[in-house]
């Protein structure tokens, strides 16, 4: 039977947009990556990418990694400047503790307005939630 782990986590992020000062974030290069089922089933060069910097990826299991999906508010003038969502199912991946944690990694890189994550790992069958209280670098 298979080992599965189910991802819901949101960010909202608060970025000043200032038209020809500041650039759009990129989020792929903040946070990373996806890696899909084809890409590892014919170990495609993003896969030998992966095999080469995991650390710029999504969190993966044995299947793909996590979906990311970025809302960009189409006002300028407001501070809340993008909302992004984190999900997924990961087959064979069952530390939902190493998700949360990288989770938390990714919500320091931003000024987060707010963020919350929950994970559930089918074998363990309690899920786990962390929402965002500030920065836990401080």
């Amino acid at each position: 039977m298979s080992n599965w782990t189910h991802v819901a986590g949101i960010i909202r992020v608060d970025y000043l947009k200032i038209p020809g000062v500041t650039r759009d974030i990129d989020f792929e290069e903040e946070i990373g990556r996806e890696l899909t089922f084809d890409d590892i089933w014919y170990e495609t060069v993003v896969y030998e990418e992966y095999e080469s910097h995991p650390q710029s990826f999504l969190p993966s299991g044995s299947e793909g990694s996590l979906k990311m999906s970025v809302w960009a508010n189409p006002d300028d003038s407001h501070l809340s400047a993008y909302t992004v969502s984190i999900f997924g199912d990961l087959k064979d991946h069952d530390d939902e503790n190493e998700i949360i944690e990288w989770f938390k990694a990714q919500c320091n890189k931003f000024l987060v307005r707010q963020a919350v994550i929950t994970v559930y790992n089918e074998y363990h069958d309690e899920p786990k939630t962390w929402t965002f209280e500030g920065r836990e670098d401080k």
